[in-house]
């Protein structure tokens, strides 16, 4: 049985997302910084479907 990391990356994203906004008042750049890593695992969950698309494809 395959794996399928796509809603761990979506939860992932959201929780930098959600990170970067609770910590941008104790530091400067928490917003880049959680929206560069929620960009990153959005990124990851895009792989992710297109690696099962293309495997459900061939069998």
């Amino acid at each position: 049985m395959k794996k399928n990391y796509t809603v761990m990356f979506l939860l992932l994203y959201a929780a930098a997302i959600m990170g970067g906004l609770g910590l941008s008042n104790l530091f400067d750049f928490a917003m880049f910084v959680g929206a560069g890593l929620g960009t990153l695992f959005l990124l990851c969950a895009i792989v992710f479907v297109g690696k099962k698309q293309k495997s459900s494809k061939t069998q």
